[in-house]
C-alpha cells in the first residue's frame, strides 16, 4: 500500500493487535494506541504527533 501511495499517514487504535504493529513498523506508519477513539468524530482532523494525539474540529 505504500508503494502504491494508498497506505495511511498513520494509525490510531483503541487497543493495537500485535499483527497490526508488525505491518506498521515494516511499513513506518506512525501508529498510536489506547486513544479513545470515541472523541473522533466524522471530518475531525486528527494529528499525531508521537504519543500525543490533537484533535481538530
Amino acid at each position: 500500500m505504500k508503494r502504491r501511495g494508498i497506505a495511511p499517514k498513520a494509525i490510531v487504535n483503541l487497543r493495537c493487535e500485535p499483527i497490526i504493529a508488525v505491518g506498521a513498523i515494516i511499513a513506518e506508519i506512525p501508529t498510536i494506541d489506547k486513544i479513545d477513539v470515541s472523541m473522533i468524530r466524522d471530518g475531525d482532523l486528527v494529528e499525531v504527533d508521537g504519543e500525543i494525539l490533537r484533535i481538530y474540529r
